[in-house]
């Protein structure tokens, strides 16, 4: 049975990695082969057929998912559609006041015409509308196929959001009024009693951070979660607790066990004796899965619950409930219900959490069990931690130890007795509420106070190399086996790769530059380094208040490229999307040169951008400012700093977002100093740049489109895709290609990686 349900699961794994999803035919095809080898005794016949029909599951989600994408012809095309509103919709509010808001809208039909197919969507509405779950409303809406950047070392958010199966993401006009159609379905009347609920927690609590968890632990409701929040809880490694997760999952469940066990007693003083042995279970089992409808059959607490499920059923049948077996079976559950669970780290991290524990617990007894559990998980977590995330906390064993106890015996089941108390329309609902963030409420400052004053002592960038990861794997395994304490204390050595930075950056070649166009979506950011120095032309973008680009796109480049100093930051101009992430990135620039255009640099405290500035690392590798001139009056964009840089073999020209005007007045000064094999299309390939005479003298091999996939703006504009295809020159988008990288080496052709194309996958497509 355990190899069964192994190759079940890597048959769905299989399927995660293909790069198109195949016939329908090929699913019935495997469905098939599985039946006919079930048919047979032998082990490995059963085996194989258990692979095929994991197979099959897999080309079954695949083809699903595929069926229902947005034909590309139809992104932001005005349609009217009808749905209802499924969870709980999230609220923002941007620094100058303005609110908008994120919902899932399940469409009750897949639609007709050339547009149908999406049924779940993602969209954001900002004219204040208030949605009630399970509302059935009509928008309309400009949709776009789910889409993510691809850099090395980032996410894709693709993957979130084929694995929470949004089909579609999207905007509601705002120049056709939205329509109410109908009351509330009872379809989410579980989503509307958490929306009740979080209402009367923010009415008690107020807006504050510890109200905001309270929220959190109650009913999953994440609005008010800043991300300074989230990130001052993943320094702590205590990103876990933030939410309803699996932990409180379990902690109900336990105390639905504990409930349950008193119950028997009870019951066997009234001298009732027979078929009590299974009521623990399932009162563990019915307060788990309340619980976990109160935080919304969220992915985390779904994974969760189906973990408890296969536990609390092998229990009830008098199987030995902590096993490899009861792992792998809640791991097929969740895949044959949700195949594409398999590509979000929280399926990753939630079960090997789980082996880890299975692995301590079958090499440890007794007292060492309970208090060496937590150091073994931050040491086992941050290879993990490190591979998905690029950093981890160097206090997550004590912040675990001190915290889980804490919220797991103390907040929680105040928090959900205030849930109840409101739900029964008792006035204790906010005194309990209050009681479990009053700890909250002292704890959050004091955290905040040591991030600030001791950032390096309790995060730290990770660099996860093939060799890294695998001497920490090796040292895992061995370190809960009877070793001496001097070969234990040895093996904390194999950990150490991972935690020491790289002597020099991760280059092809010692003699090697490195260009990299990073995809950063509507925006742009360039990098470029050599074994020693490294420099970045704009940052990205980001909007007021939420995450910066840089976070998500520049900085995991930073840190899988063993960057951890900028030399040079040029910021072209003020434009968000382009200056965004400079707070973000400023730990990297904190010693090196700040350039920024005229607009910018007296706000950042920069060097403002001349032309004739220049500079070199090497003499094959040299930087000129060509604009803009002292002097000079111009406009933002107009004024962006203009760079060009002298490689090994080529020259890269980086224009900013100077428009036709500005292109023609460099060209009468620079004339020919502007050839350059590769270009950036200035201003994203606006309709008002890249004009002939640019074209002609800067006379490039390739231009590169930095834009979003489908944006607003209509970037890259026809006119100027159709200028470069009559001039014959090669263009490439981040948008499509993903990032863009030229290894240069001297006396050799430059190689150019499209990292979209080193991973092809179904479910980027």
């Amino acid at each position: 049975m355990p190899a069964q349900l192994v190759a079940f699961i890597a048959g769905i794994m299989l399927c995660s990695l293909m790069p198109s999803p195949g016939p329908a035919w090929l699913t019935l095809v495997f469905a098939g082969l599985a039946l006919f080898s079930w048919q047979g005794e032998a082990q490995l016949t059963r085996t194989a057929g258990a692979l095929l029909l994991g197979t099959a599951v897999g080309l079954c989600a695949a083809q699903s998912l595929s069926a229902k994408r947005l034909p590309a012809g139809c992104e932001r095309t005005p349609t009217w559609i009808e749905g209802r509103v499924a969870g709980l919709p999230q609220v923002f509010l941007q620094p100058e006041g303005r609110q908008w808001q994120r919902f899932e809208l399940v469409r009750d039909t897949a639609g007709t015409g050339p547009c149908a197919g999406p049924r779940r969507l993602l969209l954001t509405e900002s004219s204040g509308l208030t949605l009630q779950p399970g509302e059935h409303w009509r928008f309309l809406v400009r949709l776009r196929t789910p889409w993510g950047m691809q850099n090395p070392g980032g996410t894709n958010r693709q993957r979130g959001y084929a694995e929470a199966g949004i089909d579609a993401v999207g905007s509601v006009s705002s120049t056709a009024p939205a329509q109410r159609l109908g009351e509330p379905s009872g379809r989410e009347r579980h989503h509307r009693i958490r929306q009740r609920i979080s209402e009367q927690i923010h009415s008690a609590l107020g807006s504050g951070p510890e109200a905001a968890l309270v929220r959190a632990l109650a009913v999953a409701d994440r609005n008010g979660l800043t991300m300074p929040l989230w990130r001052l809880f993943q320094q702590f490694g205590v990103s876990h607790l933030l939410v309803i997760s699996g932990l409180h999952v379990g902690m109900v469940a336990a105390c639905g066990l504990l409930l349950g066990a008193a119950l028997c007693r009870v019951l066997v003083l009234f001298g009732v004796h027979r078929n009590t042995g299974a009521l623990p279970a399932l009162l563990a089992l019915l307060l788990a899965t309340l619980y976990t409808a109160l935080a919304g059959f969220t992915l985390a607490t779904s994974r969760a619950w189906v973990m408890c499920a296969a536990l609390l059923c092998a229990a009830m049948v008098g199987r030995p409930a902590l096993s490899w077996r009861n792992l792998l079976l809640a791991a097929a559950m969740l895949l044959a219900v949700n195949p594409l669970a398999v590509l979000g780290a929280g399926f990753w991290l939630s079960f090997t959490a789980v082996a880890c524990l299975l692995w301590f617990g079958a090499w440890q007894s007794g007292r060492s069990r309970w208090l060496g559990a937590h150091g073994f998980m931050a040491l086992a977590m941050l290879p993990l931690a490190g591979a998905w995330f690029g950093g981890t906390s160097l206090i997550a064993a004590l912040s675990n130890a001190l915290l889980v106890p804490l919220v797991g015996m103390i907040v929680v089941p105040l928090v959900l007795a205030g849930s109840v108390a409101a739900l029964l329309g008792s006035g204790l609902a906010t005194l309990l509420w209050a009681l479990g963030a009053w700890p909250l409420a002292r704890l959050l400052p004091l955290a905040q106070a040591l991030a600030q004053q001791y950032p390096q002592a309790i995060f730290r960038d990770v660099v996860t190399t093939p060799l890294a990861l695998g001497l920490s794997v090796v040292a895992l395994l061995l370190l809960c086996m009877p070793l001496r304490w001097l070969h234990r204390t040895l093996l904390f050595t194999l950990v150490l790769p991972l935690l020491l930075p790289f002597a020099s950056h991760r280059v092809a070649s010692p003699q090697a530059v490195h260009v990299l166009v990073l995809d950063v979506g509507q925006g742009t950011s360039v990098l470029v380094y050599d074994r020693h120095r490294a420099l970045l032309y704009d940052t990205g973008g980001g909007a007021p208040g939420g995450v910066s680009v840089a976070e998500r796109a520049v900085i995991p480049v930073l840190r899988q490229r063993g960057i951890s100093r900028l030399d040079t930051l040029i910021v072209s101009h003020g434009d968000r999307d382009h200056s965004a992430g400079l707070e973000s990135l400023r730990p990297w620039w904190v010693s090196g040169a700040l350039w920024a255009g005229p607009d910018f640099a007296a706000a950042v405290g920069a060097h403002v951008c001349r032309a004739g500035a220049a500079w070199r690392w090497r003499d094959d590798v040299r930087f000129q400012l060509l604009s803009p001139a002292e002097g000079e009056q111009l406009n933002k964009n107009d004024g962006s700093c203009v760079l060009r840089i002298q490689l090994p073999g080529i020259e890269l020209l980086l224009p900013g977002d100077i428009g036709a005007e500005r292109e023609r007045t460099l060209v009468r000064y620079w004339r020919s100093s502007l050839a350059s094999e590769i270009a950036l299309a200035a201003h994203h390939g606006s309709q008002t740049s890249s004009s002939w005479a640019w074209l002609r003298q800067v006379a490039p091999a390739y231009v590169v489109f930095t834009h979003a996939r489908a944006n607003h703006f209509g970037h890259p504009a026809r006119v100027v895709v159709d200028r470069h295809r009559v001039a014959d020159i090669p263009t490439f988008s981040t948008a499509e290609s993903g990032a863009l990288e030229w290894v240069l080496h001297p006396a050799k052709a430059p190689v150019l990686v499209q990292h979209r194309a080193l991973e092809p996958r179904y479910w980027k497509r």
